[in-house]
């Protein structure tokens, strides 16, 4: 049965919505509906902490990159005082769009419209006809191009647009203890390895979100070949072995596969395997060292997964690391966002390696990336029809599973690995942002 409002219009639907979440239910719609969708830009990518890029990509003076938070384009660059400054990418004079490339390098920018020069920290510099048009009226501290709220953690630059939003950190709430199986490989931490694979797909940005928060259950089904022919260190009737973590409240999660028998820090180099130990902390070498695969997603939109793989099947092959990025672009539409990130500090030939191996499985042509997409957009177009509108999904795997007492990290954890309590972490986090709670 759908969930019913409590009361009318679409305030009183997304209050049913949250009602339905409590009790395992939610609605096919919210992943295809133009409604959702306008009240997303304006609920949670307009409040939430989102992310930006990482600081490796424009690790020189004058490197940019443009970015989306809901649609506004950012250009986000590393200023002259080696500082990273988040700025709407608009000029103040007459709204024209300021840089048009995606990346680059460039000290300032100037306007191809009426000529207006910003430096690339955002600071007005240059009017043309300043003495002759504007006779000393314009003051040009007051009209630099709009600043971004911008914090990082280890490398991850996010922004937001409330000025009241928490710290990054109280909004991590604690993941940053998972994130650092993917950002601190290492002493010197993690980098991109090229730029980003970038593309437009028919999928709603909240079902790769759910996805990556720790959905273990479709691998054996979606990514079979994998199985049969040796690719993944692990089998069907063992992969559902391991923990779903999340952290309650705050929306992010993440699972951690765990195969028996499965090397510790196996497909890692040794030497890399050895950092690892040093610049992890005692809990995190216990969970790490014993995770096979980690999936996980940082709400709303920033996710990760690292995996061993295998080119030559039945061998453990190489770990690589992918973040990706789901910036919704329309209802059942989104822009994606994928990087390979490497450890600074591992040999060439391991950084070669684990990018060959993200570019076979989770870049944009790659053989499990191609079995999830075609899923994924598969899903979105039945959650557009009209008879979808009253149907509802079942989140009820583990209503009832308590947390693992023995398990060394923070949030709400649980076993198995395939379970749905992420997920009702994670659509929990979503209706207090559209139901106005946060």
């Amino acid at each position: 049965m759908a969930t019913q409002p409590t009361g009318t219009g679409v305030e009183a639907g997304l209050e049913g919505i949250r009602d339905g979440i409590a009790e395992g239910r939610f609605p096919a719609r919210v992943f295809n509906d133009q409604e959702i969708f306008d009240i997303e830009q304006h609920r949670v990518f307009s409040k939430a902490w989102c992310f930006l890029a990482h600081e490796s990509e424009i690790p020189n003076r004058g490197d940019y990159v443009t970015r989306y938070i809901a649609n506004n384009n950012l250009i986000v660059a590393r200023a002259e005082s080696g500082e990273i400054h988040a700025s709407l990418n608009m000029c103040r004079h007459r709204g024209n769009m300021m840089c048009k490339s995606e990346m680059g390098n460039a000290s300032h920018f100037r306007c191809s419209y009426h000529g207006w020069v910003y430096k690339n920290s955002g600071e007005l510099v240059g009017v043309p006809y300043m003495k002759e048009g504007y006779g000393g009226r314009i003051d040009k501290r007051d009209w630099g191009l709009v600043k971004v709220r911008t914090d990082t953690y280890a490398g991850l630059l996010f922004g937001t647009l409330d000025p009241d939003a928490p710290p990054l950190d109280e909004y991590l709430g604690g993941f940053q203890f998972y994130l650092d199986l993917y950002l601190k490989q290492g002493s010197s931490g993690s980098e991109v390895h090229g730029p980003p694979d970038h593309w437009v797909t028919e999928t709603d940005w909240k079902i790769a979100a759910e996805n990556f928060s720790g959905d273990g259950y479709h691998t054996p089904v979606a990514h079979q070949f994998g199985f049969n022919l040796g690719y993944f260190a692990s089998s069907g009737s063992t992969h559902g072995q391991g923990w779903a973590a999340s952290i309650p409240g705050k929306g992010h999660g993440i699972g951690l596969g765990h195969t028996p028998g499965f090397p510790p820090f196996a497909g890692f180099p040794e030497e890399l395997a050895e950092e690892m130990r040093h610049s992890l902390s005692p809990q995190q070498v216990e969970v790490f060292s014993q995770t096979r695969t980690a999936v996980g997603t940082v709400f709303p939109n920033l996710s990760f997964l690292m995996q061993p793989f295998s080119v030559i099947p039945g061998q453990t092959g190489v770990r690589f690391v992918t973040m990706r990025l789901y910036h919704p672009i329309g209802p059942g539409k989104t822009e994606m966002y994928s990087w390979c990130l490497v450890p600074k500090d591992a040999s060439e030939e391991y950084k070669r390696e684990a990018y060959r191996a993200y570019t076979l499985a989770f870049a944009q042509a790659g053989t499990f990336e191609q079995d999830d997409l075609e899923n994924w957009a598969r899903v979105t177009r039945s959650a557009g029809s009209t008879m979808a509108r009253n149907i509802e999904f079942p989140y009820v795997m583990g209503m009832e599973s308590p947390r693992d007492p023995d398990f060394p990290g923070p949030g709400h954890v649980v076993t198995p690995y395939v379970n749905d309590s992420n997920f009702r972490n994670l659509w929990s986090r979503w209706s207090d942002y559209m139901t106005g709670r946060v």
